[in-house]
This record gives structure tokens, C-alpha cells and sequence, in this order.
């Protein structure tokens, strides 16, 4: 049964129990109820991602976030409460609107980026934030330290201090603030990497700082704004792997690409990859128990090892440094015209996380590598069954002689994904 129908189906003042996983749609709220998730995640790239249009609801064990920044300020809802709705263990990534307060401004980066850091030397960084109500503040990341743990209704700075680590380590960690009106939590993601003792300290003291104007402009966008015209519709269909998009624009204006050309591949095979711009991303029908799947890239050098931490791309790092590789909610995309002259070679993972036995590849039904290229040719390259792994290697990709091609796999990958980070040069902590 889909999420909506879940939501639909609950009796007045009934507990809907929606099952874990991540959901694409917009959904709504329409009866008096109990909705509990169980690391349910419901995306979106338009809001309002979730409507609620009942009185007596409330919501647990859920994140609920956009995916696309690319988006007028007014379609960032994440939540539209049209009633009074009570939260708990709840994330969000996006606006919420309906709940007086709650809805103002919230300026809180998405990323801190803390860049290259000198190994061993503990340094400190400070961090402007803005919000419309007071907050608890923590930080989930054992490597760094923040100089308070609430925030007041209004510009608050914040100090973060990094203890000595190791050279080589990638630092990948969230700051979480947690509403003291609702209880929602908003993240901001901290990343950086550890060079050597010689590397020099980054310049800036100050990672972010917040417009003085950006309170009023959002006050007055939310007084403006006509949110029956975002809501009045159905909500979508949800989809648990994201839709497949044409990449270029112009595709369709170009000889020979107005249909999709779909080719079916087999594994241990290399094909030569068109200099064009790749959406990767794996697909299935189904899961006896739906997981939690990222994508990881690596980057590496003819001798098949990362240059730097900074080479594997995943949700921790979502640009690779020459702009050719970009990781935008489950998909890679991949543009082979301008990846560095140094990056020889490119492996391409999918990961499941969780405790469940379930959480394996060889419970995904109709599992495939989906490689859709800008010149309409969309290759899909089935998973191997059953794969009693957590991870699998869908591709390769190698140059020589300034020629792309592809070793194609879709095979299980026994090894802890730590262990492959390192095998490939990579540092995790």
C-alpha cells in the first residue's frame, strides 16, 4: 500500500505506521490522527513535501525534506500545517508553514565546509545563525565541540572548536537544532578534511554569516504568499527511486535524440562512453524491506587510488573539485567532458545501511544500474541475483588515450565499505 493510501486509510483518531524507507511525492494529512514513521523519509523536489489539513494530528519518526535548491523561495515549504500539528522526532530540511513562529526564518546554512586543516593542531571557527524561536543545539560529531548548547529567538553566534586529528582524515559530522516550540530538528552538515602538519590553517575565522534583511524579506514573502495555489492540487504519487529526466534541456531539439534509446547490458563487458553528460542511479520495483541506499564515487588517479579524501564523492561531498561530478539525492551526475586531466579512473558503489538482515541486494526486485545519457541512449545494466551483500560495484569507468569507457558489474561486494574507502586511498573516521 502507498504512503498516501496509508494516510488516507486511518480511522479519526487513529495511528497510521508507515513503513521505513525513502518516499518521492507530496503528501497530505486529511484526517485526525497518529502518524508514526520508522525511518520513513518522504522527498520532494517542489513543496509543500507534507500538508496537513486536519485538526488533532500528530506526526513522529519522520524526515521530511526537499531535495532541489534550485527553486523559488516560496516552493521551499517542507511542511504546511493548516492546522495546530504536534511534532516529535521529526527533521526537516525546508520551510514549515502554518505553525505561528515556527514559520519564520531560519538562517541555518545546509553545509558547513571547513576546508583543509593542519593535522594534530586543535583550531576554531565561529558560525552566525538566526532563529525565529529558541532552540537546544548539539553536535552529533565526536571530533568537534560547539561553544553552546541553546540558541535564542535572533542572531546568535557559535563557536566550533576542532580537536587534533589524524592526517588524512575526512570529517564528516551534523550540528543539529532542535525547536523548543515543536521539537523538529533542522541539521547542518560539517564537512572538511585533515591534511598534513605543514598544511597551512584555512584563512576564514568565520564560516557564515547571515543577511541582516533576510528576517524581514521572509515575513514579507510569507504575507505575499498564495499557498492554495501550491496545495489545491492532489498530492503526487510518492515513488520510492527518483523519476528518470531528460539531463539536457535541448535534448529534444537535437537531430536524432527525440526518443529514448534503451539499450540492455550484461556484466564484466566495457563499452566506450560518449563524451556526455551521465545521470547514474539504481533502480528497483521493490524491497521486502525498504533500505536505506547511498551512492559513492570515487575519483582516482591512474594507479587507482584517490589523489585526496576530497575524491570520493557521496552525501558528505556532493562536487567533485573540477565541477564534473555532482551528487543530488540519490543521483550521480556524471559529465565525462570535463572530469581533470589527472583522474584516470572512476568506481561507482551503492550502499544499503541498517541493521535489519533484510537489507541486502538480493531482497531489491528488479534491481538495476540505470546510466541515461544526453544524447538519449538510457542503458540499463540488471543487478546480479542474489547478491547476500550490502554493497555492490555497479561500474567502472577508465580513460586511455582520452577515450571513456565503462566495465560494467552490478555484482556484490563483500568488504566493509570502510575498508573499500581505504583500499582506494580514503580516509574515513
Amino acid at each position: 500500500m502507498s504512503i498516501q493510501s496509508l494516510l488516507d486509510s486511518a480511522g479519526k483518531g487513529g495511528t497510521v505506521n508507515l513503513p521505513a524507507g525513502e518516499f518521492e511525492g507530496r503528501f497530505a494529512i486529511s484526517k485526525p490522527c497518529r502518524v508514526i514513521g520508522s525511518g520513513t523519509a518522504l522527498r520532494s523536489v517542489s513543496g509543500p513535501v507534507l500538508t496537513v489539513d486536519a485538526k488533532n494530528v500528530s506526526v513522529s519518526g519522520l524526515t521530511i525534506e526537499l531535495t532541489n535548491d534550485d527553486i523559488p523561495y516560496e516552493r521551499r515549504i517542507a511542511v504546511y500545517c493548516r492546522e495546530d500539528t504536534t511534532f516529535s522526532d521529526t527533521c526537516i530540511n525546508g520551510l514549515l508553514v502554518g505553525i505561528p513562529k515556527e514559520e519564520g526564518f531560519w538562517g541555518l546554512p545546509g553545509v558547513l565546509s571547513l576546508g583543509t586543516l593542519p593535522a594534530e593542531r586543535e583550531m576554531s571557527f565561529a558560525a552566525e545563525l538566526y532563529v525565529p524561536t529558541a532552540a537546544e543545539l548539539s553536535c552529533g560529531f565526536h571530533d568537534i565541540s560547539i561553544s553552546a548548547d541553546t540558541l535564542a529567538a535572533g542572531f546568535n553566534t557559535v563557536t566550533l572548536t576542532v580537536d587534533r586529528i589524524r592526517s588524512g582524515s575526512l570529517l564528516h559530522g551534523y550540528i543539529s537544532i532542535r525547536s523548543g516550540l515543536t521539537g523538529i530538528v533542522r541539521k547542518i552538515l560539517v564537512t572538511g578534511e585533515v591534511g598534513d602538519e605543514n598544511t597551512p590553517p584555512p584563512a576564514g575565522y568565520m564560516l557564515c554569516t547571515v543577511d541582516r534583511e533576510a528576517p524581514a524579506r521572509h515575513d514579507e514573502m510569507l504575507r505575499k504568499l498564495d499557498i492554495k495555489a501550491f496545495t489545491e492540487s492532489e498530492p503526487d504519487t510518492e515513488r520510492v527511486t527518483v523519476p528518470l529526466e531528460p539531463i539536457d534541456e535541448n535534448r529534444a531539439s537535437r537531430p536524432g535524440t527525440e526518443k529514448e534509446e534503451n539499450i540492455t547490458i550484461v556484466s564484466e563487458k566495457r563499452l566506450p562512453i560518449a563524451p556526455e553528460l551521465y545521470r547514474a542511479e539504481l533502480l528497483y520495483s521493490s524491497a521486502l524491506l525498504e533500505p536505506d541506499i547511498e551512492g559513492y564515487l570515487f575519483m582516482l588517479g591512474k594507479d587507482g587510488r584517490a589523489l585526496s579524501d576530497r575524491g570520493l564523492i557521496f552525501f558528505g561531498n556532493r562536487h567533485s573539485e573540477d565541477g564534473a561530478v555532482r551528487y543530488e539525492g540519490k543521483t550521480f551526475l556524471i559529465d565525462f567532458r570535463q572530469v581533470s586531466g589527472d583522474i584516470g579512473k572512476m568506481v561507482l558503489l551503492y550502499s544499503m545501511y541498517g541493521g535489519d538482515p533484510a537489507h541486502i541486494f538480493r531482497n531489491l526486485r528488479d534491481g538495476e544500474v540505470s546510466l541515461l545519457c544526453g544524447n538519449g541512449v538510457h542503458m540499463h545494466l540488471p543487478l546480479e541475483n542474489g547478491i547476500n551483500c550490502r554493497t555492490i560495484l555497479a561500474a567502472g569507468f577508465e580513460r586511455a588515450d582520452g577515450v571513456w569507457e565503462m566495465v560494467t558489474s552490478g555484482k556484490g561486494v563483500s568488504m566493509p565499505l570502510a575498508d573499500i574507502c581505504k583500499g582506494y586511498g580514503v580516509n574515513v573516521i
